[in-house]
Order: structure tokens, then C-alpha cells, then sequence
């Protein structure tokens, strides 16, 4: 069996050079959201102000647990605030935390510009898997020119424009573009509210340019605490993620996106991400999104709500959850234009998959059942209806996968009633495979029935069970699946 279907990433590799100069490049701008912050949002009586200039964290020191914040309209720079129990932090309209430093000195040297006293040192993971070329992948030290952030490299002879390399020895930062009347920042602050205390509000804000390692976000750094709800905040352009929360946390209304690895995480019991932007995740940073990267990602989860959320163009899965989740629910979300695939169930246990709308996920050239809009994998007790899926052109659609995971294992799942669109000749497929144990993915009562298939030919091979790909009438002969399905011909 190729190495690929072995791989903890598990999604097809880049099909053409295009795509790998568009993890380079990154993604076009997002759209306009109508998540984050609006010009209506205020600060309740009686919250501490604090203007740009002001010192958040000398402003939490001295006001006690409970206590409200009104961050006024401007930019606070270098603010990394590490609030108390149940304190509450309001934006007015325009109020902006940047976790980035000016730069505003350069020489020229040859052909690079230099910034020099760059001093800043961020927690690197080494366990991270770069993408080939951007070994520096687990720096945190993003630099960025008119609010893009450039690449990353590791070796001096690589700087061109649009990269920069950071020599640590000497604190000093090369590049090529011209910086004369230009903005350029360099990512400092780790996080902007760390984790710790219970019960936090933060909302109404914009949140940007922080340095927070791979799989550490801007807001919650890496001790994701309960009772957190984070609400129409816009999260942008942070190294590692964007948000990372706990327990009974709610994360309402956010447009989070153009994270360097990913949009959002979270562990723990009684989440709920709705209503959320999560968009163009995944690229700066240089991650290998077969590691991890993408819209979101949540593991050791109990009773996870994904509900109406707009996850799209994210480097990666739209949503992931990803060991030991049990009682999630993905419902009612839009899901489009994800590069690795849609939403995935992956070694974990019960879940409900319904009423989701997913078009265009996945890569060009699916291998396998990789790339689907909706795949469980190595998962039990799952539960998929009511999908709309749309794989005309990009990836698979609905996939059942079991490979060789330990005690995890495909059984008790059972796919009904969805709608899934191929307008593409001999492209897209739905089913089970497996390649480990053929036999106990037969066995393990999981059963697709009462779908709709939409496709040009149903003699093309757009299904597939436990040991290969069929057309329709020798799929549902040899498999005894869809006995309640139907298919409709395109025209």
C-alpha cells in the first residue's frame, strides 16, 4: 500500500506545482465577514478603560477578579495580558491589540535590507513537520510587510522578495523588498490573553500579528481554561493559532483567518464554535497541514458543538476533531474550498454529522478516499445525514477509512440520507475502504443507505467497499449497501 495511506496525514500530496506555489504564495485575501467586530459594539458602564498607550496587564494587576475593561478604539501594541477569574475585556469600535513591534531602521547591505536589534525569541516545538523549504517552520518570529507576512527561510542565498531570514546569532532580519514607506512589523508578544483564569469574556476586538508557537493560540496560549467565551472578536494573522480554549467555553461570532497554522483548537468538555468565519488558515507558516493545520482542530473532546460556522479556504481540513471525542455534533455549517478535505472524525467515537452544506473540498486529484468532504476514519458510532455534498471538480465525497490505529476501528457507522453531486466524468466517490483488517470493516455493521447520488454516468466507479471502486450496479451487488439509495443522471 503506498506510504501515503499510512502517513498521521493522510491526505493526497500536492498534484501539481501550481498548488505547491500556492502554499508559498498563500491564499488570496478573505472575503468581507460578517463575523468580528461591528460598529456597533460597546462597552458596558462602570468597565475600566484603557487607552492605547496604557498598560493592559498593570490595569488587570490592580482591579480584582470579576472586574470589566473597556480597550478603546486605536492600536495597543504589545499588549499580552494574563487576565484574573471572570474578568471581562470589551472593545470599543476600532480597538485593535497588535502583538507586533514597528520596525522602523534598516541599512542596505548588497542586494538585502537589514533590520537590525531583532532580539525576539518565540518557544519553538520541534516535533513540528515543515513543508520542504520552510524548515524554519517552528519559529514563531513572523515578519510582515504592509500586513503580509513573508516567508520564512532558513538559509541567507534563499532570501528573494516576499522572504526574509532571521539570523539569530547576529539578531538581525535580511530581506529584499524595499521597506521605504512601507509598514513592516515584527511578530513579538506570545499571546495577547493567555489562559489560566475561568470564566473570561473578550469581545468586540481585533486581534492580530501575535507570535504564539505551532498549536498555541493568540487567545489561550497553550493552558486552554474554562468558561472562556470569546465573541466577535476578529483573529487574524497570529503564527500558531488564532484561538485555543477549554471546558464549557463558547466561541461565538469570530471572524478568525489568515492564521499561520490554524484557525482554532480546543480539548476538554462542552465546547461550542457557532456562527463563526474560520477562513485562508494554514499558509504562512509553513506547517505541513498533513501534521496539522486548517480551520480547526480539537481533540479529548466531550459533547464538541461545530454549529453554522463558514469554514472555508482554510490549508487543510475545514474541521478536524482528532483523538478521543465522543458526542461531538458538526451541524449546519458551511463548508467550502478546504484544500485537504472538509470535516473529519478521525480515531475518536460518537458523533452526529448533519445538515451540513460541502462544496469543493479536498484536492483536484483525490488518492483513495482521502480528500472527502466528510471522512471518519479509524471512528465508531458516527451518524451522517441530511448532508448536501458537492465534490464536482475537488475530492471525495462521504468516506469510511480504517487502517491500522490500534484499538480504534471503523464499526457502528451509518451514512443516510444525503444528497452527493459529482458533475465531474469518473471523478469523486463515496464508500469504505480499508487497509488493515478488510474483513472486520465488512464485519462492523457500517451501512450507507437512503442517499441521493448525482452524477454524469453510473458506470463510472464513484463508490467504493473495503477492497476497492465499483460503478453503481456492481457496487450495490457486491456490497449489499444503498439498498434504500438511488441515483440521478445528469443531463
Amino acid at each position: 500500500m503506498p506510504e501515503h495511506l499510512h502517513r498521521k496525514g493522510r491526505w493526497a500530496q500536492w498534484p501539481c506545482a501550481a498548488a505547491a506555489a500556492m502554499l508559498l504564495a498563500g491564499p488570496a485575501s478573505a472575503p468581507a465577514s460578517a463575523a468580528g467586530p461591528g460598529p456597533g459594539a460597546t462597552c458596558p458602564a462602570g468597565a475600566i478603560p484603557v487607552r492605547p498607550g496604557m498598560s493592559l496587564q498593570s490595569a488587570i494587576n490592580a482591579a480584582p477578579a470579576g472586574a470589566s475593561f473597556c480597550i478603546g478604539a486605536g492600536e495597543h501594541r504589545l499588549q499580552a495580558a494574563i487576565p484574573k477569574d471572570g474578568q471581562r475585556f470589551h472593545g470599543e469600535p476600532g480597538a485593535l491589540l497588535n502583538g507586533s513591534r514597528l520596525v522602523t531602521e534598516f541599512s542596505r547591505e548588497g542586494r538585502y535590507w537589514v533590520a537590525e536589534g531583532q532580539v525576539q525569541r518565540g518557544e519553538q516545538r520541534p516535533e513540528v513537520i515543515c513543508l520542504p523549504g520552510r524548515e524554519r517552520c517552528s519559529y514563531p518570529e513572523a515578519f510582515f510587510l504592509d500586513d503580509v507576512a513573508l516567508v520564512h527561510v532558513s538559509r541567507l542565498q534563499d532570501v528573494a522578495p516576499g522572504r526574509f531570514f532571521f539570523d539569530y546569532r547576529n539578531n538581525r532580519v535580511y530581506f529584499r523588498d524595499d521597506p521605504r514607506g512601507r509598514k513592516v512589523e515584527a511578530a513579538v508578544a506570545p499571546y495577547a490573553f493567555r489562559g489560566g483564569a475561568r470564566d473570561v469574556l473578550v469581545e468586540n476586538l481585533t486581534i492580530e500579528k501575535y507570535a504564539p508557537p505551532v498549536q498555541y493560540g493568540a487567545v489561550g496560549y497553550n493552558r486552554p481554561s474554562p468558561g472562556w467565551i470569546v465573541r466577535n472578536n476578529e483573529i487574524r494573522l497570529n503564527y500558531g493559532l488564532g484561538v485555543s480554549v477549554g471546558s464549557n467555553t463558547q466561541v461565538l461570532e469570530n471572524h478568525i483567518h489568515g492564521n499561520g497554522e490554524m484557525g482554532a483548537g480546543c480539548v476538554g468538555r462542552d465546547i461550542l464554535f457557532e456562527r463563526n468565519e474560520i477562513a485562508f488558515n494554514g499558509y504562512f507558516s509553513g506547517v505541513d497541514p498533513n501534521w496539522e493545520g486548517g480551520g480547526g482542530k480539537c481533540a479529548l473532546t466531550q459533547r464538541l458543538v461545530v454549529r453554522g460556522n463558514h469554514l472555508h479556504h482554510n490549508n487543510g481540513y475545514g474541521f478536524w476533531t482528532d483523538i478521543d471525542n465522543s458526542g461531538s455534533l458538526y451541524e449546519d455549517n458551511l463548508v467550502e474550498d478546504n484544500l485537504a478535505g472538509g470535516l473529519t472524525h478521525e480515531i475518536s467515537f460518537s458523533a452526529v454529522i448533519r445538515r451540513n452544506t460541502l462544496r469543493r473540498n479536498g484536492p483536484v486529484k483525490p488518492v483513495w478516499l482521502w480528500g472527502a468532504a466528510i471522512l471518519v476514519q479509524n471512528s465508531r458510532d458516527v451518524e451522517v445525514y441530511g448532508n448536501s455534498v458537492d465534490m464536482t471538480g475537488r475530492g471525495n465525497g462521504i468516506s469510511l477509512v480504517q487502517q491500522d490505529r490500534g484499538a480504534y476501528v471503523t464499526v457502528n457507522n451509518h451514512v443516510h440520507g444525503n444528497t452527493l453531486l459529482s458533475a465531474t466524468p469518473d471523478h469523486g466517490a463515496s464508500g469504505a475502504l480499508a487497509d488493515h483488517n478488510p474483513e472486520g470493516l465488512r464485519a462492523g455493521n457500517n451501512r450507507f443507505d437512503g442517499n441521493l447520488y448525482r452524477v454524469r454516468n453510473p458506470g463510472d466507479e464513484h463508490w467504493a467497499w473495503v477492497d476497492g471502486f465499483r460503478d453503481w450496479a456492481e457496487h450495490r451487488r457486491r456490497s449489499g449497501q444503498d439498498a434504500g439509495s438511488r441515483v440521478e443522471v445528469l443531463r
